[in-house]
């Protein structure tokens, strides 16, 4: 598989490919206004996205350094989202490739939320914008080659677990597909 393909897969396609993490572990992200417990279908959608959003900062940071055991990625992945995130950070970490110019441009939508009273299962989709989010030459920090990034169509499960909401599953689109 080629390396600009690669840098789709950062983009959330399940595939093996490579990045990288930096070392500090982040809190979950929070977003700004969160919402009062007193409304459960409130706080789960503002925390799923706060999650989901959280997971690409965290992939996009640990991507400058390819760094794959970086344990700030499991702050807002886990299962096979977190697995994806690592093997794409351990291919570019064993090719010596890192991610600049992240993270993508996001405006999820939620299109689930089980159970509807008092969720704990949201199903999101997003249009992942990455147009200058790029693989580097991790020795030279020349870029790696000219195949450009852009726009995927993307999904993303995003679970409550024991009071954290973290992306339990993603996938996305070829490249163009929103």
């Amino acid at each position: 598989m080629g390396h600009g393909y690669r840098v789709g897969l950062a983009v959330g396609i399940v595939a093996v490919g490579a990045l990288t993490g930096c070392g500090a572990t982040s809190a979950p992200k929070q977003r700004v206004g969160a919402t009062s417990a007193a409304d459960p279908v409130a706080a789960a959608r503002h925390d799923a996205v706060a999650a989901y959003e959280g997971m690409w900062d965290d992939m996009a940071k640990a991507g400058e350094t390819a760094d794959w055991q970086d344990p700030a990625l499991a702050t807002h992945a886990t299962d096979s989202a977190l697995d994806i995130l690592v093997q794409i950070l351990k291919a570019d970490d064993k090719d010596g490739a890192v991610l600049k110019g992240g993270p993508p441009t996001m405006n999820p939508t939620i299109t689930s939320m089980l159970p509807s009273s008092s969720p704990a299962v949201v199903t999101l989709k997003d249009c992942l914008k990455s147009p200058n989010w790029l693989m580097y030459r991790k020795s030279t920090g020349a870029l790696w080659d000219d195949k450009p990034s852009g726009n995927r169509a993307t999904t993303a499960e995003v679970v409550l677990s024991q009071g954290v909401w973290k992306v339990v599953a993603f996938s996305s689109g070829n490249l163009g597909s929103c």
